[in-house]
């Protein structure tokens, strides 16, 4: 579910011996740490859409619908392989290059409050950093371990132009700690105070900023992604009937199936990929994490086949003209079952991956949400000069003596005390050995080994860092409820745009092409009887549409159902993306819940059409 699964595609690229490099793509590549170059990248996206427009060609004679798709498919993918790994890739790396900034700010804060040196600082932080953050600052280390560099200033010159291109407030910081690492220490715990407070204040600054304008993207992503093909869909079935020889059910599937959702999907992508991530749980990260079995896609997928299957075979008896009437209950049936069987293959995928990751989920959320509290005790042992051995059972005790005996943090530091009193290792080696493999918040991981750290030094400086780390945690946690608050509005647009008002229009329009096609046969069947009335096939003026060359509604509501479908899981990424980050386990848990809206377009299609043929038809016009 990351962009390692995408990684083997551009082996193609690198195979072709074309020589089509780009210097400023390369280097942005290998900013992010992205494993192919430019070259490869290119290659890949020139192959595949030469495959694309090939097989387009290929199939045109026998399927105008396989034509269209893949040969849009080539220009499409071509993009997005070239897009991907050039903006969308580098756009998420970079968000979560800006939160290593940010703790890397704060971590070097803690360090020289306990009166160390900055290129100390900077030795202990590179160890607990992650990404193209943590290979520049082991860079930074190394240079001054082997004396290529003789000062701190200078193994930091050749990144300098680099960090103030992304984030310039992350320099000042770090001038500001230089400046905080010289002073006397009344000076100095003013300046690193002053130095947490810029940084979250320009983080909080940036959320805003991506806030306000998310609030327009939302809407733009609404009403051009989501609104304006669902309304021209209920104008299909007139243009339909005036213009058959154009409006084809090929063209109608190209345009709805795979032009609207793709466009709306880059769109999603685009607006989300800037968001501002400060705080965003990770369980990839924990030792216990492991990837999906391809097992359950295929099993998704095959239930997803079983109940699309008499659609399958359906549609090809309408296109022979054998299946009848198409616009009756039955015909209706069989062409929701197509988008029913994707829904449901969809859902269960969604519900497996859910239930594997729950737990361990919810386990690194607790945790990590509780942070403020464990540190509090931490620090408040610590301060009472009780060893750092011995405040993990102190902090046991505090958990189940307030009703948390089940809480993660007493599973985990249990498992720790045994193992403490079991081996013969001390509490530093143990935690920097042993709780990655216990504890599953890699986050919560640093910040104790941090901590225990300073026991070396003394209790009270450890008792220094956990009061501090709190404080700086706090900060975050505010910062990320801030920026929530502010993204709520356009969470809730996207919702309710999921859940009521495209199930509501897909709805309409599948309603409309019934009621349309129904009121047109029986126009036309009335003007015939008219005609053979006067003993004639034709009376001029008399005769309105060939209802033979109307497309069948089945096609509309089938082409509509898969729309609905795309457009859920876009908008389910768009929201989760938006709201938390990435965060594939809540994509999944918005998406179980954003596929109400297909329950309810159900709701709305049959019970508009008992409506439509019931009562308008059978009472008004007074046909069977």
């Amino acid at each position: 579910m990351s962009h390692l699964s995408l990684i083997g595609i551009y082996d193609l690229g690198k195979s072709i011996p074309l020589p089509l490099n780009v210097r400023e793509i390369d280097k942005r590549l290998a900013f992010m740490l992205f494993p192919y170059d430019s070259r490869a990248v290119i290659n890949t996206a020139l192959a595949t859409l030469v495959v694309g427009i090939a097989a387009g060609l290929l199939f045109s004679p026998f399927s105008a619908f396989l034509s269209y798709t893949l040969t849009y498919a080539g220009f499409v993918l071509a993009g997005i392989l070239y897009l991907y790994p050039t903006s969308i890739y580098y756009h998420h790396r970079i968000g979560e290059y800006n939160e290593e900034m940010l703790r890397a700010i704060l971590r070097l804060s803690t360090f020289i409050s306990m009166d160390t040196s900055l290129e100390f600082a900077f030795f202990e932080t590179a160890e607990h950093l992650h990404g193209t953050l943590k290979i520049q600052f082991q860079d930074i280390k190394h240079c001054l371990e082997r004396r290529t560099c003789t000062t701190l200033g200078e193994a930091l010159g050749k990144y300098v132009d680099v960090w103030n291109e992304i984030n310039p407030v992350f320099v000042k910081s770090l001038r500001l700690l230089q400046t905080a690492a010289l002073s006397k220490k009344q000076d100095r715990d003013e300046i690193l105070t002053e130095t947490s407070d810029t940084i979250l204040l320009n983080y909080t600054t940036l959320g805003k900023r991506f806030a306000e304008q998310l609030t327009n993207n939302a809407k733009k992503l609404v009403s051009m992604g989501v609104l304006f093909p669902i309304l021209s869909l209920m104008l299909l079935p007139l243009l339909a009937v005036f213009m058959p020889d154009l409006i084809k059910p090929p063209l109608l599937a190209f345009l709805y199936v795979v032009l609207f959702p793709t466009l709306t999907l880059l769109m999603a992508l685009s607006f989300s990929s800037k968001r501002i991530q400060v705080d965003t749980v990770r369980i990839e990260d924990s030792a216990d994490f492991e990837p999906m079995p391809k097992s359950f896609l295929l099993m998704a997928a095959g239930i997803g086949l079983l109940i699309a299957v008499p659609t399958i075979l359906y549609l090809p008896r309408v296109l022979a003209r054998t299946a009848g009437n198409t616009e009756t209950i039955y015909a209706l049936i069989m062409g929701w079952l197509l988008s029913a069987g994707v829904a449901v293959g969809c859902y269960v995928y969604a519900s497996m991956y859910e239930r594997r990751y729950r737990k361990l989920w919810n386990e690194v959320y607790e945790i990590e949400q509780d942070l403020p509290h464990l540190l509090q005790s931490y620090s408040t042992y610590l301060t009472l000069n009780i060893s750092t051995e011995n405040v993990i059972p102190e902090v046991i005790d505090d958990y189940e003596r307030f009703g948390f005996a089940n809480h993660p943090v007493v599973k985990a530091f249990k498992k720790l005390h045994h193992y403490l009193l079991t081996g013969k290792q001390d509490i530093e080696t143990l935690v920097r050995k042993r709780l990655r493999g216990i504890l599953p918040s890699q986050k919560v991981v640093q910040i104790i080994t941090q901590i225990v750290s300073f026991s070396r030094i003394s209790q009270k400086s450890s008792a220094r860092v956990a009061k501090m780390v709190r404080e700086q945690t706090i900060g975050i946690y505010k910062l990320d409820d801030y920026m929530k608050t502010l993204l709520a509005e356009s969470i809730g647009l996207i919702n309710i745009t999921t859940s009521m008002l495209a199930p509501l229009l897909c709805a309409a329009a599948v309603i409309m092409s019934v009621a349309i096609v129904k009121a047109l046969t029986y126009i036309t069947d009335q003007l015939n009887a008219i005609a053979a009335a006067f003993g004639t096939q034709n009376i001029a003026g008399v005769s309105l549409v060939d209802t033979s060359r109307i497309i069948p509604p089945i096609f509309i509501e089938v082409i509509v159902g898969m729309y609905l479908i795309e457009t859920i899981l876009i908008l389910s990424f768009f929201a989760t993306t938006i709201n938390v980050g990435n965060d594939w386990y809540k994509f999944f848990q918005t998406f179980k819940a954003n596929i109400v809206g297909f329950i309810i377009y159900t709701f709305i299609l049959f019970g508009g059409y008992y409506f439509v043929v019931e009562f308008m038809f059978a009472n008004i016009l007074q046909v069977g």
